[in-house]
């Protein structure tokens, strides 16, 4: 169904916001704001505020961006839509599990085959400390750790935009190529979490990773929320399972984690019409 405008015309519903201006705000925007980190670190300067500090704020710049250009191109009434969309809760429990155990179980396969091969068992205590801070580490990764403020952009706004002019899963891929550009800076940055991961790795994982994002996305109705759920779920079992070569001593646990994310892909992208299922 279209959207009818106020003077009484048709039109497709969407976010019509120009891709290139949003993806050039959200760019600038971010790369800016971790700019100070770059040259601090090139010429071993100290700044005023912690390195976090910096790296949050400007992982909120696509969801900042996609909001304040809503409102600019839309007005309030598909601003209203854009913010609706992460309060879709009333989904099947399969998407939540999906969503929050799904990367957990990919993590904890692939650690498994990194330990058959010869890797070194990670120290998993079962009831120790870091386990128990798990739920609290969720949340603070949910609200300040990159989905609540990327997703309203990348899923938000890209997605759709990709959407209408490419095909399954290449708006997913593009999408992902997207992403990982978003993220280069932050690999040249010593205290964020792509530090120690090879960049080309970091991309492989991202693109299957976005074509899951886009079947959960449509899967549970075109809620946020699930993705922002499985945004979260991804980087905080990463760190509590020791998946980072940091971690794990070894780049061979996310590297067969990235193996058996595009094999998951592949399979939802060839067995599951859901996929390419969307709201008209």
């Amino acid at each position: 169904m279209g959207i009818v405008s106020e003077q009484g015309h048709e039109h497709k519903g969407g976010i019509p916001i120009p891709l290139t201006l949003y993806l050039l705000v959200t760019f600038c925007c971010a790369w800016l704001i971790w700019s100070p980190l770059l040259i601090a670190e090139y010429l071993r300067l100290s700044l005023p505020a912690p390195p976090v500090v910096f790296i949050t704020l400007g992982s909120f710049a696509p969801s900042i961006a996609a909001l304040l250009l809503t409102w600019r191109y839309s007005g309030g009434t598909e601003l209203r839509k854009l913010l609706g969309r992460a309060l879709v809760w009333r989904v099947s429990p399969i998407w939540y599990l999906l969503a929050i155990v799904g990367p957990a179980m990919v993590m904890l396969l692939a650690m498994v085959g990194h330990i058959l091969l010869g890797g070194t068992a990670p120290d998993y205590v079962p009831f120790g400390a870091r386990w128990l801070i798990v739920v609290v580490n969720f949340v603070l990764v949910f609200l300040i750790g990159g989905p609540l403020g990327e997703e309203f952009g990348w899923r938000g706004v890209v997605l759709p935009a990709l959407e209408a002019r490419f095909s399954p899963p290449w708006e997913s891929l593009i999408l992902g190529i997207i992403w990982t550009v978003w993220h280069l800076p932050l690999f040249f940055i010593a205290a964020s979490a792509q530090h120690s991961l090879p960049f080309w790795l970091f991309a492989l994982l991202t693109m299957p990773l976005c074509i899951l994002i886009t079947w959960v996305y449509h899967g549970s109705g075109d809620s946020l929320l699930l993705v922002m759920l499985f945004h979260a779920a991804v980087n905080t079992w990463s760190g509590v399972l020791k998946i980072s070569p940091e971690a794990a001593g070894s780049t061979r646990p996310i590297a067969l984690v990235m193996l058996l994310t595009w094999a998951v892909a592949l399979f939802v992208v060839v067995g599951h019409k859901s996929y390419i299922q969307r709201n008209q």
